[in-house]
């Protein structure tokens, strides 16, 4: 016997039918932003009050820049990072017992809390990663080595990789959503060392030492060589989907700095030119067809100022972000809200 729909049983069908289309889908794309950190003087130019990191995101659709807060600037060197699915900031500051560390800063609650203990500097913080792990660069107290360290943001605890390794040190880390995989720059400090006297020796620019980049997954912590370059600086790396973009330079802070595209998969190295001068902070763009960095663009007939733009691929045209009129803008990272 044929069955009656009532409106009703319709309706619920209709609802139950489009859940389960919904469901099928692919999943709603994350929100894309930079977090940026912008050093200032509290009063201007005044020096005697001291200076404030002022945090500042950047949505990547609408291309609104909000100001999110002020934070004491009392680390080494200035970091932070807005997770806004967690709705915090993490950044380094002064600890207890001096030396910085980890510290988060509730946004809603307006609460400050440390983190860690027993750190000395971070140099990266990468927040939204997996398993609620964040993900940083960072030297331990009385150690020299910078370590991948991963911090249990649940339990507040950290694994740190090889951490009783004293002779390779991490130059810079990323992480890639789509591999849910960390990758860091790292180079052994007894092979600089030795460059570096020959280099004094020889009253010659200095040569850095072999720059390998590695992949950790975060869950074995088991690693895998990607790329070595033989006496070539990786001076920062940014990984998305299948590839790494890295900046390069044959001599220690010394121009040209050469740009390429790395092959997670096989390592092939692929040489690229920019009409750009950044040596840190390239952040690939999730479609692929650009990417955000922090310095200046090149233009033969333009000085262009120091700040964060977006370079596209494919029209080679620059957009302006967030450029450098006061304080100074530090580091940004590209996050997803999801």
């Amino acid at each position: 016997m044929k069955r009656t729909i009532l409106p009703n049983q319709f309706i619920a069908v209709v609802i139950t039918l489009l859940l389960f289309i919904a469901g099928c889908g692919p999943e709603e794309e994350a929100h894309e932003y930079l977090s940026i950190t912008n050093t200032e003087y509290v009063n201007g130019t005044d020096t005697d009050d001291g200076m404030i990191m002022r945090v500042y995101t950047y949505d990547i659709q609408t291309k609104a820049l909000t100001k999110l807060s002020d934070l004491p600037y009392t680390s080494q060197y200035p970091l932070t990072v807005a997770s806004l699915a967690n709705d915090t900031i993490y950044y380094s500051g002064v600890g207890k017992d001096k030396g910085d560390e980890l510290f988060s800063y509730d946004i809603q609650a307006q609460k400050t809390q440390q983190l860690s203990t027993g750190l000395f500097a971070i140099n990266s913080i990468i927040p939204d990663t997996v398993d609620h792990t964040l993900v940083m660069a960072a030297v331990k107290k009385g150690e020299r080595p910078v370590k991948v360290i991963f911090f249990d943001q649940k339990t507040q605890e950290m694994n740190i990789l090889n951490d009783y390794d004293s002779d390779t040190t991490t130059w810079d880390i990323s992480f890639n959503p789509e591999t849910r995989k960390t990758y860091a720059i790292q180079y052994s400090e007894e092979e600089q060392y030795i460059h570096m006297e020959q280099s004094n020796k020889a009253q010659t620019p200095l040569v850095p030492p072999n720059h390998t980049i590695i992949e950790i997954d975060p869950i074995s912590m088991q690693t895998r060589k990607v790329i070595e370059l033989h006496e070539e600086q990786i001076l920062t790396l940014s990984a998305r989907a299948d590839q790494i973009m890295i900046a390069t330079a044959k001599h220690i802070n010394k121009y040209p700095i050469e740009y390429s595209m790395v092959n997670i998969r096989t390592g092939e190295r692929t040489k690229m030119s920019f009409p750009i001068k950044a040596s840190s902070e390239l952040r690939l763009s999730k479609d692929g067809r650009g990417f955000y960095f922090l310095g200046e663009y090149v233009d033969a007939n333009i000085k262009h100022e120091r700040g964060i733009y977006y370079y596209d691929l494919k029209t080679q045209e620059f957009e302006e972000v967030f450029l450098q009129k006061e304080g100074f803008i530090n580091n940004f990272i590209l996050l997803s809200n999801p």
